[in-house]
Order: structure tokens, then sequence, then C-alpha cells
């Protein structure tokens, strides 16, 4: 068993204070901008670049729930803004959900400093203190490849009642065959501790920065690169602890950052105490089992200094990755459409490169005929990638 990373996940926060004027007919004309590319039920999907400043937001076509008339985001590496359209009766007019990535790379005193300087540059003020987080998530990532998820090793603390910790009642388990891959105990807006196989969430769901988190660490400790392509070899558990609103604010009086860095280490030693993961005894009492490794491990992590901690990998590294996955992706798409529109033409395989080589004069030729609006689309589709 190694641990090859542990940082933070997530971070959510809501600010006391309204996007200025002057930047709300620029989000507005990018949302209408945006609402126009696609149409009907696909509008929230498209989005449209608006510079405030400086400050480059994809804006999407609508806006969300909770009185939030912008959605914009900054990039798979940077955040997702909600913005309220300034209103005195209602003073927290903006919230942010930052992306794991970015507070891997950066921790969470990275994160501060990137969204305030962020918020100085469109011109917002924001005291100390008029900040409210409403989720915080914590994470570590072990090579443990003998390790076996067992549901029933998972127990509660005797001093936790349903009253105080009534979140942790709910219960999930998701298995794939025999294997059970994931157990999720608790939920939102209270607390929540899951454990479960981080290998096989990144290789379905196409994580490719993980990996190279993963293989910073093991090359800072002089270790080989881990082959994902061998399960038996390769298997990694991440620990993942979610404070969210309820728990932070009504348990821990936590909101601000002050706050929030106060109680921090004490929210998730609770919480690893309060619900463990057990190795089974012949002790007839489940609450006198010993703790598995694994659990005591964790355990050990969090009594280091953690507003500080982040990732060492390269932000430039990952942000190229990206771009190859999504270059990637979409190639194949292409090649899809290509292969799909040859079938529907009743093309023979030989004579598949004639017409992939017509099919694309064809595509110069639309694209020369209506140069105007090719242009147009190309400055979208560059800007929506900035």
């Amino acid at each position: 068993m190694l641990l090859i990373h542990k940082g933070f996940d997530a971070l959510d926060i809501a600010y006391c204070a309204h996007i200025p004027l002057k930047h709300v007919s620029k989000l507005q004309e990018a949302k209408e901008k945006a609402a126009s590319i696609r149409g009907g039920s696909k509008t929230k999907r498209a989005t449209s670049c608006a510079n405030l400043d400086g400050q480059l937001f994809n804006v999407a076509g609508s806006g969300v729930s909770g009185g939030y008339a912008f959605l914009c985001d900054t990039g798979s590496l940077g955040e997702n803004w909600f913005f309220k359209k300034p209103n005195p009766k209602d003073p927290w007019g903006i919230r942010v959900s930052v992306s794991a990535i970015q507070v891997a790379l950066c921790g969470l005193a990275g994160v501060r400093e990137r969204l305030e300087n962020t918020l100085r540059a469109l011109g917002i003020v924001v005291d100390e203190g008029m900040e409210s987080i409403s989720r915080v998530d914590f994470a570590m990532d072990f090579h443990y490849p003998e390790f076996e998820l067992n549901p029933t090793n998972f127990i509660m603390h005797p001093r936790c009642n349903r009253k105080s910790y009534g979140e942790f009642q709910e219960y999930r388990e998701n298995a794939a065959g025999n294997r059970v891959q994931s157990v999720t105990i608790g939920k939102n807006p209270g607390r929540q501790i899951i454990v479960y196989d981080k290998r096989a969430e990144v290789l379905a769901n196409s994580k490719a920065f993980w990996p190279v988190v993963w293989d910073k660490y093991r090359k800072d400790h002089g270790l080989p690169r881990i082959d994902l392509s061998d399960p038996e070899t390769s298997r990694i558990w991440r620990i993942e602890l979610r404070a969210y609103k309820n728990h932070l604010k009504n348990d821990w009086n936590v909101s601000t950052w002050g706050t929030l860095q106060k109680n921090l280490p004490s929210i998730l030693r609770n919480m690893m105490e309060d619900i463990r993961y057990i190795e089974p005894s012949a002790d007839t009492n489940r609450s006198r089992w010993s703790n598995h490794l694994l659990w005591d491990t964790a355990k050990q992590e969090i009594e280091d200094e953690l507003m500080t901690l982040r990732s060492f990998a390269s932000e430039d590294h990952i942000r190229e990755l990206l771009k190859h996955e999504r270059d990637e992706m979409i190639r194949a798409q292409i090649n899809g459409c290509l292969i799909t529109r040859a079938g529907l033409n009743e093309v023979r395989y030989d004579e598949l490169s004639a017409f992939v080589l017509q099919s694309v004069e064809e595509t110069l030729s639309d694209f020369k005929r209506n140069e105007e609006r090719t242009i147009q689309k190309l400055e979208e589709a560059t800007e929506r990638y900035l």
C-alpha cells in the first residue's frame, strides 16, 4: 500500500457581492448568442465567449436555479461561475464551483488567491469574511492492488446518534460482477464518506489528468509509472471525505476561509472516527475491532498542514493532455461521420480513399462559399477553447 496523492477535490463558495453593471450587458449578449447556436433542448450545452476586462468566460445559453441569470466557466482546469443580476435585496450574487483538478493542483490557498485575483480583475470588492463556503472535499489515493472493499466492514462509532449524525444513515454501494467498487455513506447537505476504485472511475470517464498527478508523485519518490492496463497491479483506491453546507455551518460554524482553516483538520478527523473501516476479529463486539491499516494510514495523512497542500504536477502538461484528448474525440467523430456517409452512398472499401478526398474538397468549398460565416465560427471555436 502506498499513498500516491492527497489533496482537495472540490470547493463551492459564494460571495456577498454582485457582478458590476458594466459586465451585465456583455454577459447577456453572450448568453443570447449561445442560446441561438443550437436552440431547443440543447441550448444549455452551447456557450459563447465573453471578455470582461480581460477575464474570459464561456457563457451558457441559460441560467440556473437559485436566481443565477448567468452560468459561466473558465475551462476544464478552471471554475464554474454563477452570476445573478445585481439586486440590492439579494446581496449574495456570486457563486463559484472549482474543478477537482484545479483544487488538486493549486490547493485551497492557491484557489483562494486565484478566485480573489479574478474578482479584483472584474472590479468586485469582497471584504474578508464576506464569503460563504458550502462544500469542501478531501481525497487520498492509495496504490493498493490487493485491497478488496467489503461493505460489512464499515461501522459507526457508538457515540454517533441519529439526531446528531443522521446523514450517516444513508448508505449506497456499487459493484461490478463480484467486486464491490464503491461504498458511499452519508449525503448532501450533511457529510459523506466514499471509498471507491479510482482506477476504474478514471478509465470509465476518461479522466486522463489523474495518472499525470499520480506519476508525478511516484517520479518524485524514485518509483516507476503505474501501468493502468493491468488491474491486478494498478488498482488505486480513493478515500474521499465530503463536508457540505449544513455540516460546515451547523456543526462547525464554518463559512469563511478563516474558520475553515481553523476547523478543517478536526472536521476530517471526526469524520474518520465516526465512521470506521475495520479489520474483523473474533471479538463479538464489533465496536472493539481495530481499524484496517488503510483507515489508520489515511487518518495519519490528515494531520499535516492542509491549506497549502497541493500537487506539483504540471498544469501546462495537463492542459495539453486535455487538449489532445478532446482533439482525438473530435477526430473520432469526424471519422465516424465519414464512414456513415460512405455507407449511405454505397462506397466500397477500395473507393474509400477517393471518397474521403472528395469529401474534404466539398467541405473546403462549403467554407469558401460561406467565408464570412466560416470565419465567425472559427473565431467562436478558438475562443471557446482558450
